[in-house]
Formats: structure tokens, sequence, C-alpha cells
């Protein structure tokens, strides 16, 4: 009887059995095969403008007691202001902050579309406060000095009471879609867990490496108003000197014009 190391390897991809290889489809659901193909059809099977997308929209959140308001993402586009979520300073949004194909509004751009198969919500949170964070400009609230922490940060309870606390939807135009508190969208392949230097260095990830997929992909098309709307139902405390991001991210395949 041949021993486990003598048999075809399975790893539950798809054709993953030898002889056959993963393929570039394996991380898709087969059931979004069809769809796929239809949204390539009805835009003229023009693969060269098929590409992965990633939507992403950041919120920057400062110390103080969270405020018990809403908070809408993907409505400022590149370029465009936004507040820190406590104090309400403003900075102008870069690249770090949201996805270039967003347009003020809450819209993907002209020729832009995009069928999105997966949501994750990031709270990001660290171990142990930067030395120091960057006080002024767009920078405001990003880390200046991230070395020696000034204090240590019981982030499993951070996590917690962000989980807690948060409740989030997504909607197309006037049409409410999946929702539920921030722990029902994990943060998937974009989460960090572990300490690196001890107890004052490190991250918890809000799930276990696995984002929420959608039964069956929306579909995003240009110049439509879309979000993730974030509702705090809590108004828990960030102790002074922390810097928190909430990250969401629609993951998906996108359909932009091609030039030259």
């Amino acid at each position: 009887m041949p021993g486990f190391y003598d048999n075809s390897p399975n790893f539950g991809f798809t054709q993953s059995s030898m002889p056959g290889l993963p393929t570039t489809l394996d991380q898709i659901n087969p059931s979004y095969y069809q769809q796929i193909a239809n949204f390539i059809a009805a835009n003229g099977g023009r693969l060269a403008s098929i590409c992965g997308v990633e939507l992403y929209d950041t919120l920057r959140i400062d110390a103080g007691t969270m405020p018990l308001r809403d908070f809408v993402f993907y409505q400022n586009a590149l370029g465009q202001q936004q507040q820190l979520f406590v104090s309400g300073t403003p900075y102008t949004k870069a690249e770090i902050d949201v996805s270039p194909w967003i347009v003020g509004g809450g819209q993907l751009a002209k020729g832009y579309e995009a069928l999105i198969w997966q949501i994750s919500v990031q709270f990001a949170i660290v171990a142990g406060n930067d030395t120091t964070l960057q006080t002024t400009g767009n920078f405001n609230n990003l880390a200046l000095d991230p070395g020696a922490p000034t204090a240590d940060i019981g982030m499993g309870k951070y996590m917690r009471a962000f989980q807690d606390s948060t409740y989030f939807v997504l909607f197309v135009n006037q049409t409410n879609f999946e929702d539920g508190p921030g722990w029902r969208f994990p943060a998937g392949p974009y989460g960090i867990s572990g300490d690196t230097g001890g107890q004052d260095d490190g991250w918890v990830n809000n799930g276990v490496g696995w984002a929420y997929q959608m039964p069956v992909m929306r579909h995003l098309p240009e110049l439509t108003k879309f979000g993730i709307r974030m509702k705090v139902q809590n108004p828990f405390v960030i102790d002074a000197g922390m810097a928190v991001r909430v990250r969401v991210g629609m993951c998906g395949i996108g359909l932009q014009p091609v030039t030259g």
C-alpha cells in the first residue's frame, strides 16, 4: 500500500491533482464563471480591458471618543478632502487612501466598470503607539517616527470594540445589499496578525484569512452611485497617541479604457 507521500497531491484547487496544475481561476467561485463571461461579452469581448481590481478606501481615526455618526466610504475621491474621524481635521486623499478608479460622489469614473465578488473590512490596530505621528498637512495622523512605542495598546480589546461597535452596509443607488457588524466582513488576504518584537509590536486581524464572498457578484456600472456605509453604534474611546485605520475593500474584476 503506497504511503501518504506517494499519493498524487490534491490541494482543493481546480485540476490540482497531478498531472493538472492550478489555474488562474482557482480563487474564483465556479458559479461566477457564466456571469464573468456575460460581463465580458456585453462589453465587446475586450479582454485587453479586463483586469483584477481591489476598490479600496480608508478612514483615518485619531484619538478621542468615537462619534455616533455614519461614514460612507468611496464618496471622497483622489485629490479631494476628507477629515480625521474624531477631530475633523482635514487632509487631501492620496493613492494610499483610495482607489484611483473612484470619482467624487461615490462612482466609478467614465469608462470603468466592475464585477465585485468579495467585501473586506480591515481594522488596522497595532500593539504599540508610534513614537510620533504626523500632525500637519496631508500626512496628518500617519507615522512620523514608528520607532520605540510610547505605550502598549490592548489591540485584542480594541479589535473587539470595533467589531462590536460598527455596522456596515453596501448600497448601489438606493438599494441596500450585504450588511452586518464589522466581524461579518473579515479582512481576508489583507489582514495581518502576530507579534514581531514582544507585546508592544504586533497586529491583530479582523478574521482568520478568509474574506466574505457574495452569493452573486455585484455589478458596478460607470457613473453609478455606490458606497459602503459605516454606522458607529457605541461611543468607545481611542486612547491618546493611537492612530487606527478602517479600510474597506471590494475585490473582483474591472473593465477600463485601454489607450496607446
